[in-house]
């Protein structure tokens, strides 16, 4: 038969009081009940210690061995760059995505460069459109963290750059490009291009980009009011330096009426008297006086965001003329390669990016016939150009 309650109390407080005085002494006994503070193991680690992550057999961090740069980018140094044109294919897995992500920063570590700037295309259907959107081709915004990911592990500094496809323009045919699209209804335009940015101005947020591109090339759109509203907006995403891209031409006629952080230069000026041989003191020469149009001396506020050439004779009175085949030359591509770099140090310009390098390919193997004469990977003398350039430093002077 059970006792009642009743009568286990006064018998346990007996035994307290009698038994405990015994073991403990005289002193009366605290019972804190303040969680410690520190946990210490003895021993073999408990299972609250696997479970929390800590003790003996905690799994260790796994090891970043990937390419890393051997001189990361910091305030007051140039920005060498390599700009990475990314034209996706839907059908890649992520895996596979992942893949081509590692083999990409793997090389441009590789070209000893401190930058990466991740340019890819968005679409419109013609130059009067109000409207833009992303299509397959375009990459993800998850997909574009991959590569910010990578590039962050190799310790490369990163810019996010989205630029408006051409191809429906038909250049070629009609003198038209995204530098002079006139869309009838700018509100519609600007509005349809921030929904566009949203999402990647987010992921360049996510992901630590230190730089997002804000527009590219427009010449017809430079000066619109419309500008100062979609900025404003994207600093409510994107806390780091927002830049727009100047084309050469109306870059070297003075300030852009884009209210961004800086203005980028797509730096493609002619050496209109420059032969295939020409030396690199002509090239230098035709560099400084396109330079000039801004001021002579140092100008530590220029970036060329992209410097290319294609490999092949009579580029260099053309250099942007990327849809013209001539003979091949690659000779012409380094040169020129060296020659503005040396002029980059000698002006102590804020950066240098070199175009082009394509995401799908395997900038591991040879050129082929097929190769895009823009293309500077596995062409080795243009690639110990880049290298040898990008080995070099200089203080940038502080504005």
């Amino acid at each position: 038969m059970k006792r009642p309650a009743i009568f286990v109390l006064p018998t346990l407080v007996l035994g307290i009081t009698v038994v405990v005085p015994m073991v403990w002494g005289d002193h009366p006994i605290r019972f804190e009940h303040r969680r410690p503070t520190e946990v210490h193991w003895a021993g073999a680690p408990t299972e609250q210690g696997r479970v929390w992550g800590f003790g003996k057999d905690a799994p260790p961090a796994p090891a970043d061995t990937g390419p890393k740069v051997a001189r990361p980018w910091t305030k007051g140094s140039p920005e060498w760059g390599v700009q990475v044109y990314w034209l996706d294919d839907p059908a890649d897995p992520d895996s596979y995505v992942q893949g081509k992500v590692d083999r990409i920063v793997k090389y441009v570590v590789g070209l000893n460069a401190n930058s990466l700037s991740v340019t890819f295309p968005y679409y419109t259907t013609g130059t009067k459109s109000n409207a833009v959107a992303a299509r397959p081709t375009s990459p993800s915004p998850e997909r574009l963290a991959l590569l910010l990911d990578a590039a962050h592990r190799a310790g490369l500094r990163t810019t996010v750059r989205p630029i408006m496809d051409e191809e429906v323009f038909d250049y070629v045919h009609t003198l038209k490009w995204r530098g002079n699209i006139a869309p009838t209804d700018r509100d519609a335009w600007f509005a349809s291009y921030a929904a566009f940015l949203a999402p990647y101005l987010k992921t360049a947020q996510d992901h630590s980009a230190a730089e997002f591109t804000i527009g590219t090339e427009f010449n017809s759109l430079e000066g619109d009011p419309h500008w100062q509203g979609l900025i404003d907006e994207a600093r409510k995403a994107f806390h780091g330096e927002l830049e727009y891209d100047a084309n050469f031409d109306n870059w070297s006629k003075g300030a852009i009426a884009v209210p961004a952080d800086g203005t980028g230069a797509d730096a493609y000026p002619p050496a209109r008297n420059a032969d295939d041989d020409a030396p690199i003191a002509d090239l230098k020469a035709s560099w400084n006086a396109w330079l000039d149009h801004r001021g002579k001396g140092p100008q530590p506020t220029t970036k060329l965001t992209e410097v290319g050439i294609p490999a092949q004779n009579g580029a260099y009175r053309t250099p942007g003329e990327y849809y013209k085949k001539t003979e091949l030359n690659e000779t012409v591509q380094a040169t020129w390669f060296t020659a503005v770099c040396q002029v980059a140090q000698e002006r102590k310009l804020r950066g240098l990016y070199f175009w082009s390098l394509y995401f799908g390919i395997d900038p591991t193997l040879p050129t082929t016939p097929d190769t895009p004469r823009m293309d500077y990977a596995g062409r080795p003398n243009s690639e110990k150009a880049i290298r040898d350039c990008f080995a070099q430093t200089y203080e940038v002077p502080q504005q």
